[in-house]
């Protein structure tokens, strides 16, 4: 009997590559924390708020704030 995920082995290998998307994530949500926290040109009532949005609704605050808050730590 065929099961479609199980194929070939296929299902393991889509797990990995959710796990490596979720792991990958993960780590630009933690770098942008980190450069929310550090970032000196802006107020510390933005950082805050900042930190608080990622915290809380995850990757789509950290995107955010890489197309905007991001850009001025260069």
């Amino acid at each position: 009997m065929m099961h479609s995920v199980g194929f070939l082995g296929l299902g393991s290998f889509f797990g990995l590559i959710i796990f490596a998307i979720v792991v990958a994530i993960l780590i630009f949500e933690i770098a942008m924390i980190i450069s929310a926290i550090q970032n000196k040109h802006i107020s510390q009532t933005a950082r805050v708020w900042w930190v608080i949005g990622m915290f809380l609704v995850h990757p789509i605050v950290a995107v955010i704030y890489y197309f905007t808050d991001y850009q001025k730590t260069r």
